[in-house]
């Protein structure tokens, strides 16, 4: 190699060397700090229900703070978020939603963090509680933006079988604490099953209070109170419900 090719090759090395250097001192200089430490909501849970819009990805923290690591990209944020004609059409006929679509995608702010910047970052957690960490909200605390938006995640039935009359669980019907994943937690409180094992008396006797539609699958679900000796409470899909004198009580 010539002195000169070899002299310019080394100054090369060292001009991308100190701009690299360069570069990582300004991300380092420019990273956000914390101005506002963790701060939980204090509005109503059922008003902290969000879609993720899939403009923004979810970290452990806050993304513009140094550590912070990904959670889930954009790209999986928007199919969290996303639920078209044809997913409710694979659920209606399948009773599943499409990998990594429906309710239990949905997503519940509990708290936030405030950067320098005055970047508002969410503290979420999805339904189904596989997916938990920070993402992008907007510059004002609840009002959701950026990579969040408010979630209307059921509808009020006004209009529904059996109304006025005692009815039953059919096999293998569940019973929640909310309509399932449209809240946080959902939790399953018991399930018909035609063993005597089952965690729901087979003779249980209800009556419908109220119904709701799921927002994303379009499925009803009612909310029932027992009217004997049992004393449940929950939500069952409507499928599942039957008129008293149907059910087998054995």
């Amino acid at each position: 190699m010539k002195p000169v090719t070899k002299h310019l090759l080394l100054s090369s090395m060292l001009i991308l060397g100190t701009l690299g250097m360069t570069l990582e001192s300004q991300q380092k200089v420019h990273a956000a700090t914390i101005k506002t430490g963790y701060t939980t909501l204090k509005t109503a849970a059922s008003k902290r229900n969000v879609a993720t819009t899939g403009k923004y990805a979810l970290y452990t923290k806050p993304g513009t703070i140094k550590g912070a690591k990904l959670v889930a990209s954009k790209s999986l944020m928007k199919k969290f978020g996303t639920y078209t004609t044809k997913d409710a059409q694979t659920y209606a006929d399948t009773t599943k939603n499409p990998a990594y679509k429906g309710s239990t995608y949905y997503f519940r702010a509990y708290g936030y963090k405030v950067t320098n910047t005055g970047s508002v970052y969410y503290r979420v957690v999805s339904m189904n509680k596989k997916y938990h960490g920070y993402v992008y909200g907007g510059k004002k605390i609840n009002k959701f933006a950026g990579g969040l938006r408010t979630a209307k995640t059921t509808s009020t039935v006004t209009s529904y079988n059996h109304a006025n009359e005692s009815v039953g669980i059919a096999v293998p019907g569940i019973l929640w604490n909310v309509v399932p994943y449209t809240q946080y937690p959902t939790k399953k409180l018991g399930q018909m099953k035609e063993t005597v094992a089952t965690s729901l008396p087979h003779a249980a006797k209800f009556k419908i209070v109220k119904a709701a539609k799921r927002t994303r699958e379009g499925d009803v679900f009612d909310y029932i109170v027992s009217t004997d000796q049992y004393h449940y409470a929950g939500w069952v899909k409507s499928s599942y419900i039957r008129s008293y004198t149907d059910i087998d009580t054995d």
